[in-house]
């Protein structure tokens, strides 16, 4: 019998003849529970005293509730939805009891009740009963014969014979292969054998892939497969089928290793010639990268603006207006308010113009949505960021690179910091460097935020909260990074502190888009190499992604780790390859023009031939003007005349006969 609250008709005050063996989901009859409850129910409505009858209030979802009219206006007024949890993995706190066993407060406790005595049989029964084993000598499934004919499709991209050809073809290339498998001495190789039947799947199912997926140029990219084929080896051919049977098995795809980048330079030389790649300060400054602290009058009016605000934030994921509490609000303890947030965490899609036709709507990578659609994913609470650099230094004070002696000649740093939103915006949650061009670990740890964890931003961060909250604590005895077991720091300042046992302000600071890694770190530093500056975008303000960059200039695949977030040592070691790729270039142009690297620094090639001679002054065009000395006479006038077969300068005479 299910327990009800009402019986039905006029056998609501009898009991059931069958009594706790009754099977049928609504009895008639009553049932103990039944009646210990309606007798309960009539004790107190003779009790209660009598109140008016409830209404229902309507919810903005649609439902509804009971209101009683003596509550009054107060309750008619909903309160808003606050955050107040933790994202910490919840653990059942134990306590030990008076015989030494250990016990969960608060948990329900376990009563020995048989099933039979609480609900019926129909309603304990399994769902459906459990798997049988197959008998021993039940007949194996047959493989069906797949015949080397292409397979029908809605739309053909070539004629039936055309097709046909292209799967014997294929079929005909395919056989020398496995036919040398089939005779390999290793049983690894020996594995890789296709039966006949099975060789005429591979052909047939390869042939309709490129039918479906080509369309346009189906016979082309037949046409080169088969010429793949008809340059392959037996390793190729190995390779191939490995990595086939890799993708039906769903196994992710191997990782290539990155093409080596000679540079043509030692390592010392490749960190001298940093200071050709080392952005001014100028520069520095059109990218929001802090090069002085600021004043306490900006400080003193960033903190009257905030607390004007009285800390109402938007949200960084999805506009919204909240308002939140870093020390906790004291009637209700809650830290953020405004409910659930809703958004997209992809970037926008634009679509392809095409000339003469209306372009397609912008999309969004997560869930390849239209802009302006609900959001795709749903997070406890909302997050905000903060990118003036003056509330940043309310929170936490920016510095500059200290003098440090210990710091390492002929060595550059590449780092790379993981964030999360806590009550105080966006917090470094991890903290990576490595030695460039050796990339050997400097600091690798996770790091306490200064607020409250509103969430650890997994998806780009990479932190969990199993990682964050069980890591143990950073030993300065042991400092040497192990990236599988991650130690934890108590705060920002600390790591700030080994992160700058490694670095000088001569020290070049490696990184991209380092604006963020150093706003995090509250760091002013006067050298740094930035890759978002070396490889500028061709459209401002867009920059180019790390991801993008390491595709287009290393072949590398990065970033692949989906809502497993990203890898702070991973990024880091890209951008100094990407650096090493910008140096290779450069030198090699800079090179062939003569230029020369000491370790004073990178200089321009001198003039091969010696320098041309002095040149004697050139004469006044000018003549020298006649001057009177003081108490002489004016000079005598002087004019030409003709002396017989020339000319003369002497003064005029008297001319002799």
């Amino acid at each position: 019998m299910w327990p009800s609250t009402t019986a039905f008709g006029s056998f609501e005050n009898i009991a059931c003849p069958a009594g706790a063996s009754c099977e049928l989901p609504y009895c008639i009859f009553a049932h103990e529970a039944a009646v210990v409850q309606s007798t309960n129910a009539v004790a107190a409505s003779k009790t209660a005293p009598l109140e008016p009858a409830t209404k229902r209030l309507k919810l903005d979802d649609g439902g509804s509730r009971p209101v009683s009219l003596s509550d009054g206006a107060s309750s008619l007024i909903t309160k808003p939805q606050v955050f107040t949890g933790s994202i910490a993995p919840k653990k059942a706190s134990t306590e030990r009891t008076e015989n030494g066993s250990t016990s969960t407060p608060h948990a329900p406790k376990v009563v020995n009740v048989k099933a039979g005595d609480i609900l019926p049989r129909t309603a304990t029964k399994p769902v459906s009963p459990p798997p049988k084993k197959a008998d021993a000598g039940a007949p194996l499934k047959l493989e069906e014969e797949v015949p080397l004919n292409p397979r029908k499709l809605p739309k053909d991209p070539a004629p039936y014979a055309r097709r046909l050809t292209m799967i014997k073809l294929l079929h005909e290339y395919m056989s020398p292969f496995n036919d040398k498998v089939a005779k390999a001495v290793s049983p690894e190789v020996k594995a890789l054998h296709l039966s006949a039947n099975q060789l005429r799947k591979v052909a047939v199912e390869e042939e309709e892939k490129a039918a479906k997926e080509n369309f346009p140029v189906y016979e082309n990219v037949l046409k080169q497969r088969l010429a793949t084929l008809k340059k392959m080896n037996l390793l190729d051919w190995v390779k191939d089928r490995r990595s086939t049977i890799a993708k039906e098995k769903g196994d992710p795809p191997k990782k290539v290793p990155p093409k080596k980048i000679d540079t043509g330079l030692t390592p010392n030389q490749e960190v001298i010639y940093l200071s050709e790649l080392a952005a001014p300060h100028d520069i520095l400054s059109k990218h929001d990268i802090l090069m002085k602290p600021h004043t306490e009058t900006e400080l003193e009016k960033s903190r009257s603006a905030q607390v004007s605000a009285d800390f109402w934030e938007e949200c960084d994921r999805c506009k919204t207006r909240f308002q939140v509490f870093p020390d906790r609000r004291e009637e209700d303890g809650a830290l953020t308010t405004g409910g659930t947030c809703q958004h997209h965490w992809g970037r926008r899609v634009f679509a392809k113009k095409t000339k003469g036709e209306a372009p397609d709507p912008t999309r969004l990578s997560c869930c390849n949505d239209v802009v302006g659609s609900p959001g795709c994913t749903t997070h406890d609470t909302h997050v905000f960021k903060i990118s003036d650099t003056r509330r940043l230094s309310l929170v936490m004070p920016f510095i500059e690179t200290p003098e440090n002696d210990k710091a390492k000649p002929h060595t550059a740093v590449c780092f790379d910091c993981e964030m999360g939103y806590t009550t105080y915006g966006l917090e470094l949650l991890r903290l990576t460097a490595v030695a460039w061009p050796s990339y050997r670990p400097l600091v690798d740890v996770l790091v306490r935020p200064l607020g409250q964890v509103l969430d650890l931003n997994t998806r780009f961060s990479g932190v969990t909260p199993e990682q964050f909250f069980n890591a143990k604590p950073y030993d300065p005895q042991n400092p040497r990074p192990m990236r599988k077991d991650l130690r934890i720091v108590d705060s920002p300042y600390v790591a700030r502190d080994l992160f700058l046992e490694h670095v000088a302000p001569t020290t070049p600071v490696c990184g991209h888009a380092i604006e963020n890694d150093l706003n995090v770190i509250r760091l002013i530093h006067p050298t740094i190499v930035d890759t978002v500056i070396l490889y500028p975008a061709n459209r401002l303000p867009f920059r180019n992604g790390l991801k993008k960059l390491a595709k287009l200039h290393l072949d590398l695949d990065i970033q692949q780790g989906g809502a497993a977030g990203h890898d702070s040592y991973e990024d880091a070691k890209t951008t100094g390859e990407l650096i090493r790729f910008k140096i290779a270039s450069d030198w090699k142009r800079k090179k062939e023009d003569g230029w020369t690297i000491t370790d004073e620094g990178v200089f321009p090639p001198m003039p091969s031939s010696t320098p041309p001679p002095v040149a004697s002054p050139v004469p006044s065009m000018t003549g020298i003007p006649n001057v009177v000395p003081e108490g002489g006479s004016k000079a005598q006038k002087r004019k030409f005349v003709l002396v017989d077969e020339g000319v003369s300068d002497e003064p005029p005479t008297k001319r002799q006969h």
